[in-house]
């Protein structure tokens, strides 16, 4: 099917809205935490993860009618790739930036999604609920999903706002393990990736064209409205919080889905479709950002000094800029570092051995940095045996992440031997540098005492987000001189991203 560019674009608005969520826009603004502004802004920005489930469910349809193991295997595969890899990354982000390094928990890691850091959710999310639309799809039960899904949903909004309303209590995170979180795989996100299912499945946009699209703008905007009515109404008139979602957020979704596919096409995408391709990626990387500017609010004292809280979430140039400069400098940083990379190794080297690389720098960072709850470090990395263990579940991860996740078609004749010099040759370098010093003397740069700018300058998150740069840029550099034979450079051209 050709690509529609109006999802791109709605994708990127997606994206902003995402961030207006996240770096919590005029929260406590006039004093008051749940004042109107913030939670209107909070409960409207509430649409872009059900949308972005929706498209997926949208487009799986349509990729997947001519070889669904196959394609749904190869996409899993993907997302599989992406969650391992952030998911190692935000162990640190969050250890370094908040100094809370998380237990280990097979429930967080492969249902939750939240092992590492909040925003992954959505991953494991989309991961099951893309396995069980498979399955329904293969035994030709897509329409029994959907209504269990819906179900489901239904059962879901007893754990976000509506909550307050009912005199029993299913999600609870102080005794349960499971049913801690309605925004999850099975009340959340199946409902809605079954939903864009169903609506290409039921081939929604000749109905939806029906009409013109300023109705659907119209119906866009009447949704937003009761949404936030909705909302206000929960959170003010019966102690509730501001959920995941609403009643109000299926019509707003079906509303932007149906004015995507109904505003007139276009031959080339335009700008903000060409940043919405790239929504997957922001999504995954932007909390690095998110966690160093609230740490900056945390040293200037914003949640621990009145004062300073009214000067900073009272003053309104800085609430209406905070998103937009916040995105600003996100995609900045990303579109450069993209450029940067790519220029050094080459797009399609890129594109096929980054998270490898990254992959092997998470791994030695949280083994050199990972803590215990007693204040100390998690693994001794002074003991022979212990590094020799680290260096073995390096050489495994490395191979597995390598081989496992590869075309079965590609795997005859690799030569495992070059695929293990590279985590072999990371495990000296990271042992060097910890040998040498230098993995102490960035934690000792860090000022405690000195202004919120220099403590975020100093912060051991910039300075060892910095370094991982450098490190998956040196790794990358490994890989294109040991995968130098045409063999093995056959291998990387037919590894998938």
């Amino acid at each position: 099917m050709p690509r529609i560019y109006a999802f791109d674009t709605f994708k990127f608005f997606a994206i902003i809205a995402v961030f207006v969520i996240h770096y919590m826009s005029f929260y406590g603004y006039g004093g008051e935490d749940q004042n109107g502004i913030y939670l209107s802004l909070n409960i409207l920005a509430r649409f872009a993860v059900p949308f972005f489930f929706v498209v997926a469910g949208y487009l799986y349809f349509f990729q997947s009618q001519k070889d669904s193991w196959g394609y749904t295997w190869r996409y899993v595969r993907k997302l599989m790739r992406m969650y391992l890899v952030w998911t190692l990354l935000y162990l640190l982000v969050d250890g370094l930036g908040y100094q809370h390094w998380q237990p280990f928990s097979w429930l967080q890691a492969l249902y939750h999604g939240t092992l590492g850091f909040e925003i992954m959710w959505f991953m494991t999310a989309l991961i099951i609920a893309t396995v069980l639309l498979c399955l329904a799809q293969h035994f030709q039960r897509t329409m029994h999903l959907f209504l269990l899904a819906g179900v489901l949903h239904v059962i879901g909004l007893s754990g976000q706002s509506y909550q307050a309303l009912l005199s029993f209590e299913i999600f609870i995170p102080e005794t349960h393990t499971f049913f801690v979180n309605s925004r999850d795989p099975l009340f959340f996100g199946l409902f809605y990736l079954c939903l864009g299912y169903q609506l290409a499945r039921g081939d929604a946009i000749q109905w939806f064209r029906r009409a013109p699209w300023p109705l659907y703008l119209l119906a866009t905007l009447l949704f937003s409205a009761l949404a936030v009515a909705e909302g206000l109404w929960l959170i003010w008139g019966h102690d509730s919080f501001a959920a995941d979602y609403y009643l109000m957020t299926l019509p707003l979704t079906l509303a932007i889905t149906a004015l995507a596919l109904t505003l007139p096409s276009e031959k080339s995408p335009s700008l903000l479709a060409q940043l919405g391709t790239h929504s997957g990626e922001i999504y995954l990387n932007h909390g690095v950002l998110n966690t160093l500017v609230m740490s900056l609010f945390w040293y200037m004292g914003a949640y621990s000094d009145p004062v300073i809280a009214a000067l900073i979430f009272d003053n309104l140039p800085l609430q209406l800029l905070l998103v937009p400069v916040a995105l600003g400098v996100n995609l900045l940083l990303y579109f450069a570092i993209r450029r940067v990379f790519q220029g050094l190794f080459g797009r399609l080297w890129l594109g096929q051995w980054r998270e490898s690389a990254m992959v092997l720098c998470g791994y030695w960072l949280l083994f050199l940095l990972m803590g215990d709850n007693q204040g100390g470090l998690r693994f001794d990395i002074h003991d022979p045996t212990t590094i020799l263990l680290a260096i073995v579940g390096s050489l495994v991860t490395y191979l597995a992440f390598i081989w496992l996740l590869m075309p079965a078609s590609s795997r005859n004749g690799i030569d495992l031997r070059r695929h293990a010099l590279i985590p072999l040759l990371t495990a000296g370098y990271w042992l060097m540098l910890d040998w040498f010093g230098v993995i102490d003397w960035l934690l000792a740069q860090y000022q405690y005492d000195a202004s919120p700018a220099v403590q975020l300058l100093t912060s051991p998150l910039l300075l060892f987000s910095l370094l991982t740069v450098a490190s998956v840029a040196l790794i990358l550099g490994l890989q294109q001189w040991a995968y130098q034979h045409e063999s093995d450079r056959q291998t990387a051209l037919s590894y998938e991203s």
